[in-house]
């Protein structure tokens, strides 16, 4: 049985900074109590929780179940799109053709007719326009628009690749937008036969949230990708991680252990922040590094509201990877008093998806 696995990259993330993190003496005085600080943290997590419930109840969630489950058993089933996709691809070609997007031969407006089960064109020089039923037999309820494109020849490891520079993609259902995308502001250092990305803006909305990527080079081997989500409802994630080369040879990466010199940042989730730092040149040498290794070379603070209230540090228990939190009057407990039924709520949250 196919499903849709919805992956929460940001929460992963907060995962893998944790799970690469140490204790280390903080400058910033506590100001709440032990007690108070693991409420503020379970608060944040309900919190949290609770705008993934948000994420399962908008406009695109719905959509998605209306138009690729089952009314009956509510399994995953896009035969029904993909029968208009590839009817579309009959009538007028592949959209994508030798890896490159066909845009500009393929503007005009697409209209679905139920009675045909074909598509009808109007031309329209401006966008790619769909026209057609989020269910079968339906009338034309939604509209996939591809209003503009661009791209850029780049060249990785001696193949050449279009990639795109500027786009812009909009979902409605019943005149609703339940998606878009925006691409933008994508620029490339060329001076070498490795094409590597130095700008590139991305904005997202997934209806109720709205996302955004940054990606910047700082200096010729510093680079920071930033995202930030929210919602109309008080929603926030936001993180900023700092990667650093050894060189600026982009034509010679190889992995992270050879090219990637140390990565830190910031993690925010409400009013709860993560502050980390990874030695990647120091841990590089050890081929398995063990937890003391691990914590030596890479930090990771915790604060609420600007205020640290602790530490996190990674061990092995009973040959299990931890993370422990260790509080301000010393006390210490497994993160998982937090986070480990992750997965057992997720599932509940997005029952309808998972099954």
């Amino acid at each position: 049985m196919n499903k849709i696995k919805l992956k929460l990259s940001v929460f992963a993330i907060f995962l893998l900074i944790i799970l690469n993190s140490c204790s280390k003496e903080g400058e910033v005085l506590p100001t709440t109590t032990v007690t108070q600080d693991k409420q503020n943290i379970t608060n944040t997590i309900s919190d949290f929780y609770g705008c993934l419930n948000s994420l399962d109840d908008g406009d695109l969630s719905k959509f998605l179940l209306y138009s690729l489950f089952n009314s009956t058993n509510q399994q995953y089933n896009d035969t029904y799109l993909k029968s208009l996709t590839d009817k579309f691809e009959l009538q007028y070609g592949q959209l994508i053709l030798n890896d490159r997007m066909q845009f500009a031969n393929n503007t005009g407006i697409y209209t679905w007719i139920n009675s045909t089960r074909l598509w009808t064109k109007v031309n329209n020089s401006n966008a790619i326009t769909l026209l057609f039923p989020s269910r079968l037999n339906q009338a034309n309820d939604s509209e996939l628009s591809f209003n503009s494109y661009n791209d850029f020849l780049t060249s990785y490891s001696a193949t050449n690749y279009w990639i795109p520079t500027a786009a812009n993609l909009t979902l409605k259902r019943n005149g609703n937008l339940v998606f878009s995308l925006n691409l933008s502001n994508v620029t490339f250092d060329t001076s070498t036969n490795f094409t590597m990305p130095i700008n590139a803006d991305i904005s997202i909305l997934t209806s109720p949230f709205s996302h955004t990527f940054k990606w910047r080079r700082i200096s010729s081997t510093e680079f920071q990708l930033s995202y930030n989500s929210s919602t109309s409802q008080g929603c926030g994630t936001n993180f900023v991680t700092v990667f650093k080369l050894y060189d600026s040879d982009y034509d010679n990466i190889i992995s992270v252990k050879d090219d990637l010199k140390t990565v830190n940042g910031t993690l925010i989730e409400g009013n709860l922040k993560v502050v980390y730092s990874i030695n990647v040149e120091g841990l590089s040498v050890y081929t398995d590094p063990t937890p003391s290794q691990i914590n030596n070379n890479s930090d990771a603070e915790v604060f609420y509201n600007g205020s640290k209230i602790g530490d996190l540090s990674y061990e092995i228990i009973n040959n299990n990877s931890e993370v422990f939190i260790i509080y301000s009057d010393g006390s210490r407990e497994n993160i998982d008093v937090y986070v480990g039924d992750f997965q057992n709520k997720i599932n509940t949250i997005f029952t309808n998806y998972i099954r």
